[in-house]
């Protein structure tokens, strides 16, 4: 991270608005009485950056400033980026910080986040260290100059791994290790298919055999639904012969009900005819008589007459 401007207003101990352009110079040396400003100078970064400096809350707001509100906004150069971070504490108020980036020659384009909380989380994943690493590598704190030294070996482990981004370093051991546990769960995938298909070519011959004998199980059943199927097609074709053979029987039973329809009348009619023949034959039988009788009558006439 590279300073490239700073404002204050009301922070400690500038009560007015002051401002240092960071570009003037290349090296700088703070020497002034006490009370003059020069931690609190260091201080407004860190506070500006993390929100932490001496003394607590309120306690950073300069007592005869006329806002009543400490302000410092600091520009700064990072991985080829221009961002500017302000932070402002009125009294008896909630931090206001804003947090920007450098778009274009020049506009701003805002990296504020809904919360303070959330706003200052995004502002250390930026710079990838928090308040604790940044004292300890880049800024020492007044009379704390000793202070990493006098921290647990743990403590200054995690420092270091902050200071010089190891916790990189084991995002890629722990990928490595999933990977790796994924390529040994395949690689153990991989050996048991290989076991089962040794298995299986143990087994070519006897399959083999099994294969020749369904083959040939296999034309036998083919022959035999060959045959079957024959079969089939003979039944339907009988079965069409019938079903051809019944429509002609109810046709001809129909046909036999009217003939038997036609005989009865005809036997009615027959027997009537028989009466007749039976009176015409009584007649001819008596021809002779009737004729004798007919010449008696012509004769009883004509003696009449």
């Amino acid at each position: 991270m590279i300073p490239r401007h700073l404002r204050i207003s009301g922070f400690l101990s500038y009560r007015e608005a002051v401002e240092l352009d960071f570009d003037s110079f290349k090296l700088a040396c703070i020497s002034g009485n006490n009370g003059a400003g020069k931690s609190s100078l260091l201080d407004s970064i860190t506070w500006a950056l993390f929100g932490e400096a001496r003394g607590r809350s309120s306690d950073v707001i300069n007592s005869h400033s006329d806002v009543k509100a400490a302000e410092v906004a600091l520009t700064f150069e990072y991985e080829n980026n221009i961002y500017r971070v302000h932070r402002t504490l009125p009294r008896g108020k909630n931090t206001v910080l804003e947090f920007q980036v450098r778009d274009g020659q020049d506009g701003w384009r805002p990296l504020t986040e809904k919360t303070t909380r959330e706003t200052q989380a995004r502002i250390e994943g930026t710079l990838r260290l928090d308040h604790e690493t940044f004292i300890n590598a880049s800024f020492f704190l007044q009379g704390k100059a000793d202070q990493f030294t006098q921290k647990k070996a743990s403590e200054r482990k995690a420092v270091l791994s902050t200071i010089l981004g190891l916790e990189s370093w084991n995002i890629y051991k722990e990928r490595a290790a999933i990977k790796r546990r994924t390529l040994e769960g395949e690689v153990t995938g991989i050996e048991g298919r290989m076991a089962e298909i040794e298995t299986e070519l143990a087994e070519e011959e006897a399959r083999k055999s099994r294969l020749a004998e369904l083959e040939s199980a296999l034309k036998q059943l083919s022959a035999r639904r060959a045959a079957q199927e024959a079969v089939l097609e003979n039944m339907k074709k009988n079965a069409a012969l019938v079903e051809e053979q019944r429509r002609l029987v109810q046709t001809f039973s129909t046909s036999i009900a009217r003939s038997r329809t036609a005989l009865a009348t005809l036997t009615t009619r027959l027997a009537d005819k028989e009466m007749e023949q039976a009176v015409y034959a009584d007649l001819v039988s008596r021809a002779k008589e009737i004729d004798a009788a007919y010449k008696v009558w012509q004769k009883t006439r004509q003696e009449l007459e």
